[in-house]
């Protein structure tokens, strides 16, 4: 069975429980169930928890504002621990803890997360599973992670989503 979003026309993910054939269901995809609740007066996780995908919510200076359940899981942290951190202190990214920190290393020119965010908000532009390898830091060790993101622009902020996460080998 096919999902689109009953505002916008997108096809949404499959689920699971669904047959697949050629008959389609509606549902609302992240970015109109947004759009629809952000008058309602609910907290921001709140608003975010009526998305299923991982999501993040970044203001203009890369700075973690809020999250969803899933994010939260997916990044195996506490609300808490998030909000209000830039994102590659949240993503434990390796070049963070360097001198000047996130957002103002040599690396950072080049972080894909970063450059998608700020294009974003600068022009207005969404993405759709754009492929970020992201050095982090682990109990472990460091470790390459390929992220897909999404993203796009909801009034001065971003709404991050994690599509996808793989592990990669460290070089």
């Amino acid at each position: 069975m096919r999902r689109i979003c009953a505002w916008c026309k997108k096809e949404l993910k499959p689920r699971e429980d669904m047959a697949m054939d050629k008959e389609i269901t509606h549902g609302i995809c992240s970015i109109c169930a947004l759009k629809l609740t952000q008058d309602v007066t609910r907290s921001t996780s709140d608003i975010l928890d009526l998305i299923s995908e991982p999501v993040l919510l970044v203001d203009s200076q890369g700075i973690v504002k809020a999250a969803n359940e899933s994010g939260l899981h997916l990044l195996g942290k506490d609300r808490s621990v998030i909000e209000d951190q830039l994102g590659g202190d949240v993503f434990e990214c390796a070049y963070a803890g360097l001198p000047n920190g996130c957002g103002k290393t040599e690396h950072c020119k080049t972080c894909a997360i970063r450059n998608v965010l700020m294009d974003t908000l600068l022009h207005d532009r969404s993405y759709h599973r754009v492929p970020a390898f992201q050095k982090i830091r682990t109990p472990s060790g460091e470790k390459i992670m390929r992220f897909y993101i999404s993203t796009e622009k909801v009034g001065e902020r971003i709404l991050l989503r994690i599509d996808d996460v793989e592990e990669r080998l460290a070089a």
